[in-house]
């Protein structure tokens, strides 16, 4: 897996704070081959994303796509959108910074591509610990019912 980052010089992302833990992350799950593309975005852009393909009319922080199987794909098997404004107000919720909040949602949503979910308990028990093991104290508690 490859991951290509776009957007991130526009949001002032420095993507170089990504590379242990997406180390980590291939380590703990058996990762697709090809491209991944990691799209930084505003709340409005992720909010128009969240509308077409969710049906919620609402900016969230991380969206993943798997092309995996697409017949018009090319190398790339999927996309993660994390919406950097998002990840602002959450990162002072969680009074962390904005770079853990970033990694944490990348991480959640390279997850997501390759078919981890948290729709139901054992699968969100599932995701938390693979999350868990590669950010440490930056996963924060598990909480049912996300």
């Amino acid at each position: 897996m490859k991951l290509a980052y776009l957007n991130a010089d526009e949001f002032k992302v420095d993507v170089t704070h990504f590379e242990p833990f997406v180390s980590l992350l291939m380590g703990e799950v058996e990762c697709l081959n090809g491209v991944l593309n990691v799209i930084f975005v505003d709340d409005a852009e992720i909010q128009q994303l969240n509308r077409e393909y969710r049906d919620k009319d609402r900016p969230t922080d991380v969206l993943s796509f798997n092309y995996e199987g697409d017949m018009n794909a090319s190398e790339v098997f999927g996309e993660v959108y994390v919406s950097v404004e998002t990840a602002q107000r959450q990162a002072v919720d969680h009074k962390h910074s904005l770079h853990d909040e970033l990694v944490k949602l990348v991480v959640h949503g390279i997850l997501h591509v390759h078919g981890y979910d948290h729709e139901e308990d054992e699968e969100y028990r599932e995701m938390y610990a693979v999350e868990k093991a590669v950010l440490g104290e930056i996963a924060g508690e598990m909480v049912f019912g996300c």
